[in-house]
């Protein structure tokens, strides 16, 4: 019994040497141990110091823009279609069987060209008729010529009488039928003086009424000659080589688009500002051209049914892009308001209802708190900056990128946009006061 004891204790003891020395030997050093922790510690600090860096503020790409001092403007705006000026339909003067037609629809033909032609055979034997009337009369002329001398003082005195009646009743001093009666007394006495003879005579003789006769003939021959009264293109060709015509028979139509008109129906409500000279922009959405143009006729009258108005726009047709007929869509210069302070419109952003901006200030972007006034598609105008600076003409305002862009936030830019003012093409000033003077 003793003897189980004493091993026992003898077993314990062994496992306690043994436990101490795991825990004390070369590999479980305390002291390397601590310094293995400490060494840890001192990484982990490092590690977390570094953690605890700045980050690096990174810039916001954005465009920019210039606020400006100009003219903001007010469109009208109104709807209306094409037309040309200069379109003719041709008719024959005379009528007969036509020879030739020489040209075909489409095709483009100067002033004075020959569209057809009309047998003009009749036409020749007339005028040849008329003249030999002509030399009849001259013949009988020549053998009376001293059975008459004229009168040229008479003549003269006749002409100022005549010119003192024309100012009598242009005064209304006379009546016109006053005039009637006195300028036939007047006639009569300067023919018993011999004023009139030589035009008698002609009469008499009948070299009056030939004269007449040859120049008709002379007339009618060049009118079987089917000609194009001014440069344009054929359209709409109806005659056919050999076909009888009759007098004023339409043959084609002649246009001509080198300049056209557009006429836009402006509401009467929208009149009270306009006046010609106005600038104007034409859209043609036929072919997406949008034109400059200026306002050249305001219609005195409106249409009552309508209640709209009239306005004629001029312009050139250089490229030939635009005809007749096409849809056209139009901005008007109704209110132009001079010397404003101007910012773009996509520079504008609203926060907690109330309007700023961002102007850039060296690599800063800075909000300003701003009133504004009156504004069009392209442009507001700034009355008052609330808070944050000031805005003055040549100033950069950002214009992209802002609409979570911050005070004070760092900033890179990326374009500087060069706003276009579309109405710069006209004096805006100078037709206000033009209109004004009206």
């Amino acid at each position: 019994m003793r003897t189980s004891r004493s091993l026992t204790v003898l077993t314990a003891a062994l496992l306690a040497v043994l436990l101490l020395a795991g825990c004390f030997g070369s590999e479980g050093d305390p002291a390397e141990a601590d310094s293995t922790a400490t060494a840890e510690a001192a990484a982990d600090s490092t590690a977390d110091g570094e953690a605890k860096k700045p980050k690096k503020e990174k810039a916001i790409k954005v465009n920019v823009a210039e606020v400006r001092n100009g003219n903001l403007v007010l469109p009208v705006f109104a709807d209306g279609a094409i037309r040309t000026p200069r379109s003719v339909v041709i008719k024959t003067r005379v009528g007969g069987q036509l020879m030739d037609v020489l040209v075909r629809d489409g095709d483009r033909v100067r002033k004075g060209q020959v569209l057809g032609r009309i047998d003009s055979r009749e036409y020749e034997i007339a005028l040849e008729e008329s003249r030999y009337k002509h030399l009849q009369a001259l013949s009988q002329m020549a053998a009376e010529a001293d059975t008459f001398t004229v009168n040229h003082a008479a003549m003269s005195d006749f002409t100022n009488q005549r010119d003192d009646l024309d100012r009598l009743v242009k005064a209304g001093t006379i009546t016109r039928e006053e005039y009637s009666n006195r300028i036939l007394e007047t006639e009569m006495d300067a023919l018993q003086q011999g004023a009139f003879r030589e035009a008698v005579f002609q009469q008499r003789t009948g070299l009056a009424e030939a004269r007449m006769a040859e120049e008709r003939a002379r007339l009618n021959l060049e009118y079987t000659e089917i000609r194009s009264p001014f440069s344009g293109v054929v359209q709409g060709l109806t005659m056919v080589q050999g076909e009888m015509l009759s007098a004023n028979v339409a043959v084609c139509t002649i246009f001509n688009n080198d300049n056209l008109e557009a006429v836009l129906n402006v509401l009467e409500g929208d009149l009270g500002n306009l006046s010609a000279g106005r600038p104007v922009l034409l859209a043609v959405p036929a072919t997406h051209d949008t034109l400059q143009a200026i306002v050249d006729v305001i219609s005195p009258t409106l249409d009552e049914a309508t209640r709209t108005c009239e306005v004629i726009v001029r312009f050139e047709n250089t490229t030939d892009r635009f005809r007749p007929g096409m849809f056209v869509r139009a901005q008007i210069a109704g209110w132009v308001f001079t010397d404003r302070l101007l910012v773009p419109k996509s520079a504008l952003l609203v926060r907690d209802n109330r309007p700023l901006v961002f102007k850039k200030d060296d690599d800063r972007a800075k909000w300003l708190y701003v009133d504004t006034g009156l504004e069009n598609d392209d442009w507001v105008e700034i009355l008052k900056v609330h808070s944050g600076g000031s805005l003055t003409p040549g100033d950069e305002i950002i214009v992209s990128d802002h609409l979570t862009l911050a005070h004070e936030a760092k900033i890179k830019v990326r374009k500087r946009v060069t706003a276009v003012d579309r109405w710069s093409f006209a004096d805006l000033e100078a037709t206000v006061a033009e209109g004004a003077r009206k």
